[in-house]
């Protein structure tokens, strides 16, 4: 039978029938196949993420780690504030204000307290005690606006607790800063503090010999000096002179003008305070 090939009029209607079919027909393939391939990278994705740790993981942002970093934070922040705190707490508790404490000179209630921790033997604290004392005396002291507490460490020994005992007896009547002073001729420290040396330099002052005799050897002298030097041990006092002022622990015998300085800042500190309730 003879190939009839397709006359023009049905090569035409078949052109025609092609091109009038539905659009979606030309694209549904194509569409699979991209709908096919994104399902299968999802999946991918989906699995590499549960594989223990790996993959994708780690690109999601952990909230819960990032809540628990902040809430140490917190909680050390919180924990230096305490202890900072504490800190503070100690410090104010440390002068006594007493109006008859014999080893303190201005208003017990001065805006400022200061504590010296110090030791006869000790040549800073002749320094301190020959420069730096006189100027906080008449600048500070007089006015009414520091009080300073003199306490012993004692750190260099039995000669140091003589000394201590001595000059306490002289507190007894009223010459503790005079009988200070003497301890520290020309400025520098004695080598050693005899009993007679003692009674001589009281009587040199116009004190009682026998009363500064019978106080240097009593009980509530050796009482009080041995409980100042516990004290100082205690905060850690192992070199001297080591002072508190008003709430600023300050090491060794600095210049005037710091000393000057830092009572001016807690000073301002004092009265902000007042400002401010």
């Amino acid at each position: 039978m003879p190939n009839q090939s397709p006359t023009p009029s049905e090569t035409a209607a078949s052109e025609t029938a092609e091109s009038t079919a539905p659009v979606w027909r030309k694209y549904l393939f194509p569409a699979i196949v991209i709908v096919a391939a994104v399902v299968a990278i999802v999946l991918v994705l989906v699995l590499r993420g549960g594989d223990g740790g790996n993959g994708n993981k780690g690109n999601v942002p952990d909230y819960a780690a990032e809540d628990a970093a902040v809430d140490e934070q917190r909680k050390n922040q919180g924990e230096q504030n305490s202890e900072e705190q504490a800190r503070l707490e100690l410090i104010r508790s440390l002068p006594e204000r007493n109006p008859d404490d014999t080893l303190a000179v201005g208003e017990p209630n001065a805006p400022v307290q200061m504590i010296m921790y110090s030791d006869f033997q000790c040549g800073f604290c002749a320094l301190w005690t020959t420069n730096t004392l006189p100027v906080l005396m008449e600048k500070y002291v007089e006015p009414g606006n520091l009080r300073i507490e003199f306490r012993e460490a004692n750190v260099f020994g039995e000669e140091s607790v003589k000394a201590a005992r001595a000059a306490a007896a002289a507190g007894e009547q009223g010459k503790f800063l005079e009988f200070q002073k003497a301890l520290y001729p020309g400025g520098k420290p004695m080598k050693s503090f005899p009993e007679d040396k003692m009674v001589e330099l009281a009587e040199e002052l116009g004190l009682d010999a026998e009363k500064f005799k019978a106080d240097m050897g009593s009980q509530k002298i050796a009482d009080l000096v041995a409980q100042h030097q516990h004290k100082a041990a205690e905060l850690g006092v192992t070199s001297t002179p080591m002072f508190i002022v008003g709430t600023q622990p300050v090491s060794g015998a600095q210049p005037t003008e710091q000393f000057e300085l830092i009572v001016e800042q807690q000073l301002d500190q004092e009265r902000s305070q007042k400002d401010s309730e």
